[in-house]
């Protein structure tokens, strides 16, 4: 019990990082179940079919979170889990104490997630029924608090095997053809995909397939990193970082790249169309938190606090620096420019995804105009540097706050 605990202390801020994201995914999953489970004495319940298709996208999100960050979390501490096998501890005691790990801090984040999923209901409530939406009365049963959780502590468990599993097995490595293959499937699967947007006629078909070219993207994205990232050879110590963290630069990248896609991509499509008169009136930007947020929060968390999970290599970052003699404070230099990089690439990828989809609408709508003239005039162009700006900002202030806590940290255990 003793090594248990020593272990879940020497690592807290992994854990910390897998924890509030499991706060915000069980919030998140509680608002869903608290539409699509009827109260109480209810006969029918109109708003299952919206709670449905909230929780179902809200499940996706919090799995693939959850897989990423077992997976950094697991594979951050393999040196210590094969240490505990060499000094002679059973394997089944080394799955029982990382299993044990993993269920605790699950189960006690999903706890917690459901608390403040009271207050923001009612306003969830309130937004759906101005725009039309039958909404009853809804509440928190135990039935959706007990559903949460287990859905919380579920995807943390599975999440865990995978990489649990080679903590047992020699250490390989990927074939470089292998990579290239799986980089070739995926552009063959996106070109194809992207080609058939483009023999689309109706635009309420062509956006639906544009949202389906969002999520495909997300999904392929760690094939396609190896190739995309080469690009930041050019940025220096900081290229170098996002191309030897490729493990971490995906967890970073793809909920910016979802949430930049849709809101981005596809509202400008959805504003486009709008103003073009093909489409109907836009609800209002609180329908679209009420629907999308359950969806979008616990990916962002994830995204903003996998910096947490890279405290080891920050610490080692700093070290280095340090005994090559570089400046006090190049490591505010790499970390910034990490930053930067991962924001440019996410940023460039949703930039693409807004040429995919106004390029086909401005080719049914309004062929007349000029394409430049319509990518002006249509794209999102405020929500697009609000999201990367933020992304920009919320990296870089969890960075730079971490790697001083990790100096300051070393330089007292140093006196």
């Amino acid at each position: 019990m003793l090594v248990w605990l020593k272990d879940l202390q020497s690592n807290w801020l992994s854990w910390l990082a897998v924890a509030l994201t499991l706060v915000v995914s069980s919030t998140s999953c509680t608002l869903a179940l608290a539409m699509l489970v009827p109260s109480s004495g209810a006969e029918e319940n109109p708003a299952g079919p919206v709670g449905g298709t909230v929780l179902g996208m809200a499940l996706c999100v919090v799995v693939l979170v959850t897989l990423s960050q077992m997976r950094l979390i697991i594979a951050e501490r393999e040196p210590v889990y094969r240490s505990w096998r060499m000094v002679g501890m059973p394997g089944c005691m080394i799955i029982a104490f990382i299993l044990g790990q993993v269920a605790v801090v699950s189960a006690a984040a999903g706890l917690l997630g459901v608390l403040p999923a009271g207050p923001l209901l009612a306003p969830c409530v309130r937004a759906l029924r101005s725009d039309g939406i039958p909404m009853p009365d809804l509440a928190i049963t135990g039935q959706v608090t007990g559903i949460a959780v287990a859905v919380c502590m579920s995807a943390a468990l599975v999440g865990a095997l995978p990489p649990l599993r080679r903590v047992f097995r020699p250490r390989t490595t990927v074939h470089p053809a292998w990579t290239v293959v799986k980089f070739l499937l995926a552009s063959a699967a996106i070109g194809s995909t992207v080609y058939g947007c483009l023999r689309i006629a109706d635009p309420g078909d062509l956006l639906s397939a544009e949202m389906g070219l969002v999520i495909l993207v997300a999904l392929f994205w760690p094939w396609l990193m190896p190739a995309i990232d080469q690009w930041a050879r050019a940025a220096g110590i900081a290229g170098a970082n996002v191309r030897v963290r490729r493990r971490f630069s995906t967890p970073h990248i793809v909920p910016w790249v979802l949430v930049g896609g849709f809101i981005v991509a596809i509202g400008s499509g959805l504003r486009f169309e709008s103003a073009a008169g093909a489409g109907g009136t836009l609800s209002s930007w609180q329908v679209f938190v009420a629907l999308l947020g359950p969806v979008f929060a616990p990916s962002i968390v994830s995204a903003v606090l996998t910096s947490l999970l890279m405290h080891g290599r920050i610490a080692s970052d700093i070290r280095g620096l340090t005994l090559a003699g570089a400046a006090p404070l190049a490591w505010i230099r790499v970390q910034v420019g990490e930053a930067a990089c991962l924001t440019l690439t996410a940023a460039g990828v949703v930039w693409a995804l807004c040429l995919a989809t106004l390029l086909p609408l401005h080719r049914l709508l309004t062929p007349q105009v000029f394409f430049a003239r319509t990518l002006m005039e249509e794209l999102w162009w405020p929500a697009y540097a609000v999201i990367f700006g933020a992304m920009f900002i919320a990296l870089g202030v969890v960075k730079l706050v971490l790697a001083a806590f990790v100096q300051a940290r070393a330089q007292q255990r140093s006196r």
